[in-house]
């Protein structure tokens, strides 16, 4: 965010981003040299640095060839992708660590798959809705004294009631189509 952009100074949007992370409502890390914030029990840290390397266009890119073209050699995409060579190694690297890739050296040659994280990516688990996170919200929401209840589960929806006192019930309902809920392993 630029200064001012929103209204907001920098130094206001971390101090509140700090006081965010002291009450263990969201997480940080620095994760190639950008420190981020994500909401607590909803991704995990490997998931986090996944969506960021994939922000990359070039990064994407490869990833998708790779998808695409299981045992590609990184000459291969950089010629195919129109990328030098040094670009494509550099993002092949954060790939390879993060596991979204693997690599399978052959002798002098190295080939390229998709990796353990790739697959859980392409699986759905980028957005995964734990149960742990909806277990995280009502304990906040009756932290503040107000009552939740969860009063309707279906396969894409939640539907929340929160008792206030001295005010009018609120609901809440989350769509959660596209979304897989686990149980969550505390």
């Amino acid at each position: 965010m630029k200064h001012g952009e929103d209204g907001i100074s920098s130094a206001t949007l971390l101090y509140h981003l700090s006081k965010l992370e002291e009450d263990d409502l969201i997480h940080s890390a620095k994760i190639d040299g950008k420190r981020i914030f994500f909401p607590k029990n909803l991704r995990d840290f490997e998931t986090e640095r996944a969506h960021m390397i994939l922000k990359n266009e070039n990064a994407r890119k490869i990833f998708l060839y790779i998808l695409n073209h299981e045992g590609c050699f990184q000459n291969e995409i950089a010629r195919e992708l129109e990328i030098h060579h040094d670009t494509v190694r550099h993002h092949v690297v954060k790939l390879v660590d993060s596991e979204m890739v693997e690599k399978v050296k052959e002798g002098r040659h190295v080939r390229f798959n998709i990796g353990r994280l790739g697959d859980e990516i392409l699986e759905g688990s980028m957005v995964l809705f734990s149960e742990a996170y909806i277990r995280f919200i009502i304990s906040k929401l009756a932290d503040d004294c107000h009552f939740p209840e969860i009063i309707e589960r279906t396969h894409d929806r939640i539907k929340i009631r929160v008792v206030c006192p001295q005010e009018d019930d609120i609901e809440l309902s989350i769509d959660i189509s596209g979304w897989t809920i686990e149980e969550s392993v505390d």
